[in-house]
Protein backbone atom coordinates (compact mmCIF):
# COMPACT_ATOMS: atom_id res chain seq x y z
CA UNK A 1 0.00 0.00 0.00
CA UNK A 2 2.79 2.55 0.95
CA UNK A 3 6.19 2.90 -1.03
CA UNK A 4 9.33 2.58 0.55
CA UNK A 5 10.73 3.34 2.97
CA UNK A 6 8.49 0.70 5.05
CA UNK A 7 7.57 1.94 8.91
CA UNK A 8 10.25 -1.00 9.68
CA UNK A 9 12.73 0.50 7.54
CA UNK A 10 12.21 3.96 9.18
CA UNK A 11 12.63 3.02 12.46
CA UNK A 12 15.82 0.96 11.26
CA UNK A 13 17.35 4.03 10.07
CA UNK A 14 16.62 6.35 12.74
CA UNK A 15 18.31 3.46 15.47
CA UNK A 16 21.03 3.32 13.22
CA UNK A 17 21.21 7.02 12.92
CA UNK A 18 21.39 7.21 16.79
CA UNK A 19 23.66 4.28 17.13
CA UNK A 20 26.80 4.99 14.64
CA UNK A 21 26.34 9.17 14.81
CA UNK A 22 25.22 10.19 18.08
CA UNK A 23 25.77 8.02 21.01
CA UNK A 24 29.48 8.17 20.20
CA UNK A 25 29.08 11.86 20.82
CA UNK A 26 27.35 11.73 23.29
CA UNK A 27 29.99 9.82 25.62
CA UNK A 28 30.96 12.81 28.46
CA UNK A 29 26.81 13.66 29.27
CA UNK A 30 26.07 10.69 30.93
CA UNK A 31 22.74 11.88 30.98
CA UNK A 32 21.95 12.43 27.68
CA UNK A 33 23.73 9.07 26.66
CA UNK A 34 21.49 6.88 28.67
CA UNK A 35 18.70 8.70 27.33
CA UNK A 36 19.88 7.87 23.94
CA UNK A 37 20.15 4.24 24.49
CA UNK A 38 16.73 4.42 25.78
CA UNK A 39 15.66 5.87 22.81
CA UNK A 40 17.78 3.17 20.90
CA UNK A 41 16.10 0.82 22.72
CA UNK A 42 12.30 2.33 22.24
CA UNK A 43 12.77 1.97 18.56
CA UNK A 44 14.19 -1.99 18.56
CA UNK A 45 10.47 -2.94 20.79
CA UNK A 46 8.47 -0.75 18.41
CA UNK A 47 10.50 -2.63 15.43
CA UNK A 48 9.88 -6.50 17.07
CA UNK A 49 6.31 -5.61 18.13
CA UNK A 50 5.54 -3.81 14.28
CA UNK A 51 6.74 -7.61 13.40
CA UNK A 52 5.06 -9.87 15.62
CA UNK A 53 1.90 -8.06 16.78
CA UNK A 54 -0.51 -9.71 14.23
CA UNK A 55 0.74 -13.03 15.06
CA UNK A 56 1.20 -12.37 18.52
CA UNK A 57 -2.46 -11.07 18.83
CA UNK A 58 -3.91 -14.26 16.81
CA UNK A 59 -2.44 -16.74 19.44
CA UNK A 60 -3.42 -15.23 21.66
CA UNK A 61 -6.85 -14.76 20.88
CA UNK A 62 -6.57 -18.76 19.91
CA UNK A 63 -5.48 -19.51 23.31
CA UNK A 64 -8.10 -17.81 25.01
CA UNK A 65 -10.77 -19.51 22.98
CA UNK A 66 -9.37 -22.61 23.80
CA UNK A 67 -9.76 -21.52 27.75
CA UNK A 68 -12.76 -19.96 27.33
CA UNK A 69 -14.59 -22.42 25.19
CA UNK A 70 -15.37 -20.30 22.42
CA UNK A 71 -15.00 -19.89 18.57
CA UNK A 72 -15.12 -16.22 18.13
CA UNK A 73 -13.27 -14.85 15.41
CA UNK A 74 -10.76 -12.12 16.21
CA UNK A 75 -12.19 -8.56 15.30
CA UNK A 76 -9.68 -7.51 11.74
CA UNK A 77 -9.13 -4.05 13.61
CA UNK A 78 -5.88 -4.09 15.40
CA UNK A 79 -7.32 -1.52 18.09
CA UNK A 80 -10.46 -3.20 18.23
CA UNK A 81 -8.39 -6.58 18.64
CA UNK A 82 -6.19 -5.35 21.29
CA UNK A 83 -9.37 -4.34 22.97
CA UNK A 84 -11.27 -7.44 22.82
CA UNK A 85 -8.68 -8.97 24.35
CA UNK A 86 -8.17 -6.78 27.26
CA UNK A 87 -11.93 -7.67 27.81
CA UNK A 88 -11.53 -11.43 27.25
CA UNK A 89 -8.10 -10.98 29.70
CA UNK A 90 -10.73 -9.30 32.58
CA UNK A 91 -12.99 -12.15 31.99
CA UNK A 92 -9.71 -14.80 32.57
CA UNK A 93 -9.19 -13.08 35.68
CA UNK A 94 -12.50 -13.01 37.07
CA UNK A 95 -12.50 -16.70 35.94
CA UNK A 96 -9.35 -17.38 37.86
CA UNK A 97 -10.50 -15.35 41.00
CA UNK A 98 -13.61 -17.38 41.07
CA UNK A 99 -11.49 -20.81 41.14
CA UNK A 100 -12.76 -21.90 37.62
CA UNK A 101 -9.04 -23.24 37.03
CA UNK A 102 -7.98 -24.40 40.25
CA UNK A 103 -8.88 -28.09 39.17
CA UNK A 104 -6.06 -30.02 35.99
CA UNK A 105 -6.62 -30.07 33.40
CA UNK A 106 -7.82 -26.16 32.73
CA UNK A 107 -4.96 -25.23 35.31
CA UNK A 108 -2.15 -26.36 33.45
CA UNK A 109 -4.12 -24.86 30.04
CA UNK A 110 -4.28 -21.68 32.04
CA UNK A 111 -0.30 -22.27 32.88
CA UNK A 112 0.31 -22.46 29.46
CA UNK A 113 -1.66 -19.73 28.51
CA UNK A 114 0.09 -17.77 30.51
CA UNK A 115 3.18 -18.91 29.96
CA UNK A 116 3.16 -18.43 26.24
CA UNK A 117 1.39 -14.80 26.89
CA UNK A 118 4.80 -13.77 29.26
CA UNK A 119 7.05 -15.35 26.11
CA UNK A 120 5.66 -13.50 23.93
CA UNK A 121 5.32 -10.29 25.66
CA UNK A 122 9.17 -10.69 26.35
CA UNK A 123 9.71 -11.38 22.38
CA UNK A 124 8.90 -8.04 21.92
CA UNK A 125 10.16 -6.13 24.70
CA UNK A 126 13.19 -8.04 26.05
CA UNK A 127 14.18 -10.92 23.67
CA UNK A 128 17.55 -11.07 25.50
CA UNK A 129 16.38 -11.94 28.44
CA UNK A 130 14.63 -15.31 26.55
CA UNK A 131 18.14 -15.80 25.50
CA UNK A 132 19.69 -15.87 29.47
CA UNK A 133 16.98 -18.09 30.32
CA UNK A 134 17.82 -20.53 27.54
CA UNK A 135 21.05 -20.44 28.37
CA UNK A 136 20.43 -21.30 32.37
CA UNK A 137 17.98 -24.14 31.42
CA UNK A 138 20.83 -25.56 28.70
CA UNK A 139 23.70 -25.15 31.71
CA UNK A 140 20.54 -27.04 34.02
CA UNK A 141 20.61 -29.77 31.76
CA UNK A 142 24.07 -30.25 30.83
CA UNK A 143 25.19 -30.65 34.35
CA UNK A 144 22.43 -33.47 34.94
Amino acid sequence: MYDRPTLSELLDAVRAHLEENIIPLLKDDRKLYYQTLVAVNALRIAGRELTMNALHLQDEWARLNFLQNSADSIPADDDEARAALAERSRRLCEDIAAGSYDQYPRKAALFEHLLATAVEQLQVANPRFLQILALEDSERERRR
